[in-house]
């Protein structure tokens, strides 16, 4: 039986093979609650997350996906932690929910995520303000203590996180067993306490799929990183938002894919 430890994940006895050697331990296992978002009392969508942040998980979903632009529109949101349902109330919204749920598009998301607006929506977004830039050793720096703060990834190995920075530090941190969630996390803390993003550089440690980056275009986020990969798609559609878009930012290295005026310093070497 399975013990609980908190809400990030729980320690369960296991049996781990090794060596030729079956043997008895405790585990740390990342705890997942499915989250049931209702809006003005209506039944909206249910979210599959860490049961942490919930209210920033709610709010950075709604906009990042587009249903709200100003931190005003959310007049409530009541958590209701035993029933994992949270009702949020909104103000000034001019969608039919029950139209806006008929257009669902499956994403490459950890658990077969959901979108709820056209990936090609993406491409009306405004573009990213192409004054701030960012020192390559500090955006690595930033994506070490990424790594060093995702303490429930380094106890269970099972979740995603996601940071804003300034390159000076990072504003905003979180995790969630999904990549998308972890994203939402940290822009939603932002958007409620009026933290600006569009001055500032999005990291994550999972690939880039085309959900992540409208994310990152909704916020107006000049730059985006990664430990690992992004699809060929993102890359377009970085390259149309004016995105810097970086991956593989390992060590003392990174892919810079999309303009790379945005990262200042060291010496070019030409093909």
């Amino acid at each position: 039986m399975a013990e609980e430890n908190g809400k990030n994940f729980i320690r369960r006895l296991i049996h781990r093979y090794q060596d030729g050697t079956l043997r008895q331990l405790e585990d740390r296992i990342t705890t997942e609650r499915p989250l049931h978002v209702e809006i003005n009392g209506q039944e909206f969508i249910t979210l599959l997350c860490t049961p942490v942040r919930r209210k920033e998980l709610t709010a950075g979903f709604l906009f990042s996906e587009g249903f709200v632009r100003e931190p005003t529109q959310i007049r409530g949101l009541d958590l209701y932690e035993k029933e994992d349902r949270i009702n949020v109330t909104l103000t000034g919204i001019d969608f039919n929910l029950e139209d806006r749920t008929r257009k669902i598009t499956l994403t490459s998301g950890c658990g077969r995520g959901t979108i709820l607006c056209d990936v090609m929506d993406a491409l009306n977004l405004g573009r990213a303000d192409p004054g701030h830039t960012f020192a390559p050793e500090k955006i690595l720096d930033r994506m070490r203590e990424l790594e060093r703060c995702s303490s429930t990834y380094l106890a269970t190995g099972g979740t995603h996180s996601a940071a804003l920075t300034d390159g000076e530090r990072l504003w905003a941190f979180a995790e969630d067993i999904g990549r998308h969630n972890a994203v939402d996390k940290v822009l939603g803390a932002c958007f409620l306490d009026g933290t600006p993003t569009d001055d500032k550089a999005l990291l994550a440690s999972g690939r880039i799929s085309s959900e992540i980056i409208m994310k990152a275009g909704r916020s107006r986020c000049p730059l985006l990183v990664t430990r690992a990969a992004p699809t060929d798609q993102v890359v377009r559609i970085a390259e149309t938002l004016r995105i810097t878009l970086i991956g593989f930012a390992r060590g003392k290295r990174m892919n810079i894919y999309t303009c790379p005026e945005r990262v200042l310093g060291g010496k070019y070497i030409e093909k």
